[in-house]
């Protein structure tokens, strides 16, 4: 598969998770999930998808299990919205980036109301 249809396939892939994660998946803990990027192998055997919430990390952490035990229902539906032969293997990885670029916007904005 060449790259720019591996990309459309990884964007047409967050589309569809972000909105079964909204709409499909029972747990509320799921629903205030944001689909950050994700990277499709050249393949297209296994999807890596990064996921972030602003849940305290106790919290994080029981999310991370429960989105590993719904891949496979998450994988099911999103087969059949899918136009592929065999639909990727998903693979979710907590993303902290935007947590983290929040903390740094934070501490700009201290720096800056100190300086004035």
């Amino acid at each position: 598969m060449n790259s720019r249809r591996t990309e459309q396939i990884a964007n047409r892939i967050q589309m569809l998770v972000s909105d079964i994660l909204q709409r499909e998946v029972s747990d509320p803990r799921l629903s205030s999930l944001v689909i950050n990027r994700v990277e499709l192998a050249r393949d297209g055997s296994f999807a890596r998808i990064y996921v972030s919430s602003y849940l305290s990390d106790t919290e994080s952490e029981d999310v991370q299990q429960v989105l590993r035990k719904a891949s496979g229902f998450i994988r099911r539906n999103l087969a059949g919205k899918l136009d592929l032969r065999t639909v990727p293997t998903l693979r979710f990885q907590w993303d902290d980036s935007v947590k983290e670029g929040e903390e740094v916007l934070s501490a700009l904005r201290k720096l800056n109301v100190e300086e004035d």
